[in-house]
C-alpha cells in the first residue's frame, strides 16, 4: 500500500530498476559483441563466462565511476553552483557508448599507466561547455 501513496517511493523503484536494466543491457551487448567467446557447452563453463561478462561491465562502471567521482570532486572544490552539480550528478556510470569494443589495442607505449587526469581534464572541459550554455539559455 505504501507503494500507492508515496511517490518518492514509486520514483525510488522506477530509478533503481532503469539502473538495473542498464546494467543489463551493457552485459547483453558484451554477450553480443564477443559471442562465441562467452559461450560454452558446459554449465560450469557458462557460469564462468556469465563472471567474466560481469567482470567487464564492472570495470567499465568503476573506471566511468572515478572519472565522474574526480570531476564531482573538482566541482565542489571550484565552488561550482549547485543547479550544475544537480545536472551532472544524472550523469550515468554505466555509459558505454565511448568505448569500442572491438579492435586490437596496444597499451606498450603507455607502461600500462592510464592518464586520467588527461581524461578528466578533457572531459571537465566539454562538461564546462555543454552546462555553461545550456545553463545560459534557461536562464
Amino acid at each position: 500500500m505504501n507503494l500507492i501513496d508515496d511517490m518518492d517511493l514509486r520514483k525510488a523503484i522506477r530509478e533503481a530498476r532503469n539502473r538495473t536494466e542498464a546494467y543489463h543491457q551493457l552485459q547483453g551487448l558484451i554477450r553480443k559483441i564477443y559471442s562465441g567467446v562467452f559461450k560454452g557447452k558446459k554449465i560450469t563453463t557458462n557460469r564462468i563466462s556469465a563472471h567474466a561478462v560481469r567482470l567487464i561491465a564492472n570495470c567499465i562502471i568503476a573506471y566511468n565511476s572515478i572519472i565522474l567521482n574526480t570531476i564531482y570532486e573538482k566541482m565542489l572544490k571550484d565552488g561550482v553552483s549547485q543547479q550544475i552539480i544537480d545536472k551532472f550528478l544524472r550523469i550515468s556510470p554505466i555509459a558505454w557508448a565511448y568505448i569500442a569494443f572491438t579492435g586490437k589495442y596496444n597499451f606498450k607505449k603507455s607502461n600500462g599507466q592510464i592518464d586520467i587526469t588527461a581524461m578528466v581534464d578533457a572531459l571537465e572541459k566539454h562538461l564546462k561547455q555543454y552546462f555553461w550554455t545550456d545553463s545560459k539559455t534557461q536562464n
